[in-house]
C-alpha cells in the first residue's frame, strides 16, 4: 500500500509539473494564439531593399516593375539564395524583375549581406527577351567565385545564352560594405553608380539546349551548348571553359547531319564505359525525315569526338526511325547509360504499338567502340521491361489481354517449329485490390503503392532458362528520365 501511494504522488506531482509547463502555451489569449509568427530581421531588411530596387526602376522608367520568376531549371525560387564566394554560406538573395518597355526589360539583381547583417545590392545583370528561362551558378575560372549562366527566353522556342561574371561588382561592394560599416544605415545604392552594379558579359550565343559539366574532367566546369545549324549540315556540340586568362570555345564535336532540333531528352551527362568510367554528353535530336538520334559525345586523345558517328553516312549509328518511346537508360544497373535498338518480335512487322518489340541495347567504351549489353522486352503501357536469355531471340511473341478490370497481362509465347506458339510465361500488372488478393497461382514480382506486378510459368516442353528467382530478378520498372 505504501508503495502505491507514493506512485500516486509522484504521478499527481508530475501532472502539476506538465500543467505549469504548458500554461504558457494553453493559457493564451485568442489573439495570441492566431497572431503570424514574427519574421526575422534579415527577412525584413532584405524584402525592404528589394523594395527600394524596385521602386526605383519604377520611377526610372516610369512603369510598374513585375517580379518574375525563371521558368526552368533547378533555380526557380522568387528569391534565392547562393553562396556566391564559396565559403560555405548563401550571404547573396538573387531575386528577378521584368520592367515593361525597357530596352533589356529581364533583371537580375543581386543582394548581398555585410558584416552588420544587413543586405546590400551588390551587382545587377539585364537581359532581353520575354522572360528568364534557366539561370545557373557555377565557378567557371577556378577563382572560387561563382559565375552566372542566364537562358533568355527570347520568344516561345527562342533562347539566347549569356555568361556572366559579377566578382567586380560584388566586390566594389564588399569594399564600399566596409568603408561605410560604422554607418549600418546608410543605403549602399546611393554610392555605388548603376553602372557599376553591371556584371561582366563573357558571351552569348543562341543554343538549342546547354549543361554544366567537366567533360574533360580537369575538375572544372565547363559549359557544353547544343547548336542546330539552320542549313541542317554543320549542327553540332561546342565546350567553352577557362582557359589562357579568357573564357573561349575549348573545342567542338558534330551533330548527325540532318538535325533539325533538339529531342525530349535534351544534352544529358553520363559516361562511356571505361576504368574508370569516362565522361560523356548523351544530345537527344529529331532529323528532318522524323527519326530520333542520339549523339555520343567524349574526349578522345585528348579532343572532343562525336563516337557514334557511321562515317558512311554522318548519322549516329543510335537512331531510331520508328519505335521512338524509349531513351538512353542504364538497364543493367552499371552506372553507365545504355542506348536501345529495336527490333520487331516475330508476327508483328507491321505494329506500330510500342509493346511489340525487342530492345538490343549498346554500350560505348573508352575506345570508342559500340558493344552489344543485354535485351529487353520493354512494355511502355505497363511501365516495367524484362532482361532476357539469349535463347528467347527470334524464339518468342507476346500477346495482350487487358479485359478484366484491373489486370494487365502480357503472355510469352515460344513459336514452335510445328503448329501454333505455345504459351510458357505470363505478367501481369494489378491496380484492383480484388485481383491482387487472387494470387494462388503466382508469384510477386514487384509491389508498388498503386500497382502489384506478378508472373505465373505455363507448363510448356519448351525450356525458357528461367525460374522464378532469375524472373524477379530480371524484371524491372521503367523509369521516367534518363540515368545520370
Amino acid at each position: 500500500m505504501k508503495n502505491r501511494w507514493i506512485s500516486t504522488g509522484v504521478l499527481a506531482a508530475m501532472l502539476m509539473a506538465l500543467v505549469l509547463v504548458l500554461s504558457g502555451c494553453f493559457f493564451r489569449s485568442p489573439e495570441e494564439l492566431y497572431q503570424s509568427p514574427e519574421r526575422s530581421a534579415d527577412y525584413e531588411n532584405l524584402t525592404q531593399k528589394i523594395r527600394e530596387v524596385k521602386d526605383s526602376l519604377a520611377q526610372e522608367y516610369g512603369v510598374e516593375v513585375d517580379d518574375t520568376s525563371v521558368l526552368s531549371g533547378d533555380n526557380t525560387a522568387l528569391i534565392q539564395l547562393q553562396d556566391m564566394d564559396g565559403d560555405g554560406q548563401r550571404e547573396t538573395a538573387v531575386t528577378f524583375f521584368r520592367v515593361p518597355g525597357a530596352e533589356k526589360p529581364q533583371k537580375i539583381y543581386f543582394f548581398t549581406k555585410g558584416e552588420d547583417e544587413t543586405y546590400t545590392v551588390s551587382a545587377m545583370l539585364e537581359g532581353d527577351g520575354s522572360a528568364i528561362y534557366r539561370v545557373d551558378y557555377a565557378d567557371l575560372d577556378g577563382s572560387g567565385l561563382k559565375e552566372v549562366v542566364v537562358s533568355w527566353q527570347m520568344s516561345t522556342g527562342a533562347y539566347l545564352l549569356g555568361v556572366y561574371s559579377v566578382e567586380a561588382p560584388m566586390s566594389r561592394t564588399r569594399l564600399q560594405m566596409a568603408n561605410s560599416a560604422a554607418d549600418a544605415s546608410k543605403n549602399a545604392t546611393t554610392s555605388v553608380q548603376k553602372d557599376d552594379l553591371r556584371g561582366t558579359e563573357w558571351m552569348t550565343t543562341a543554343y538549342g539546349d546547354y549543361i554544366l559539366t567537366d567533360i574533360d574532367q580537369d575538375t572544372r566546369t565547363e559549359v557544353a551548348i547544343v547548336r542546330i545549324d539552320p542549313s541542317l549540315t554543320n549542327s553540332g556540340v561546342d565546350v567553352y571553359g577557362w582557359k589562357d586568362s579568357t573564357f573561349q570555345k575549348l573545342d567542338s564535336a558534330p551533330l548527325s547531319t540532318g538535325v533539325v532540333s533538339v529531342g525530349r531528352g535534351g544534352v544529358e551527362q553520363n559516361f562511356i564505359n571505361g576504368d574508370p568510367p569516362v565522361r560523356a554528353l548523351y544530345v537527344s535530336s529529331e532529323l528532318s525525315d522524323g527519326s530520333h538520334v542520339v549523339d555520343v559525345i567524349s574526349y578522345q586523345q585528348g579532343e572532343l569526338t562525336n563516337i557514334s558517328l557511321a562515317p558512311e553516312t554522318g548519322i549516329s549509328r543510335e537512331t531510331l526511325s520508328r519505335y521512338v518511346d524509349l531513351e538512353p537508360a542504364d538497364v543493367n544497373g552499371d552506372g553507365v547509360l545504355e542506348l536501345p535498338q529495336p527490333s520487331p518480335l516475330p508476327g508483328q512487322e507491321d505494329s506500330t504499338a510500342s509493346d511489340y518489340w525487342l530492345i538490343d541495347w549498346y554500350q560505348y567504351d573508352d575506345n570508342g567502340q559500340r558493344n552489344a549489353v543485354c535485351t529487353t522486352y520493354h512494355n511502355v503501357t505497363d511501365g516495367w521491361y524484362l532482361i532476357i536469355p539469349d535463347s528467347w531471340k527470334d524464339s518468342i511473341t507476346i500477346s495482350r489481354y487487358d479485359a478484366i478490370s484491373g489486370q494487365r497481362a502480357v503472355i510469352f509465347y515460344h513459336l514452335e517449329e510445328s503448329g501454333d506458339p505455345s504459351p510458357f510465361l505470363v505478367i501481369y500488372k494489378f491496380t484492383s485490390q480484388t485481383n491482387r488478393a487472387n494470387t494462388s497461382n503466382r508469384f510477386i514480382l514487384r509491389e508498388e503503392e498503386n500497382a502489384v506486378y506478378a508472373a505465373s510459368f505455363y507448363n510448356s516442353s519448351w525450356d525458357c532458362g528461367m525460374d522464378q528467382t532469375e524472373l524477379v530478378s530480371a524484371f524491372q520498372l521503367i523509369q521516367s528520365g534518363w540515368s545520370d
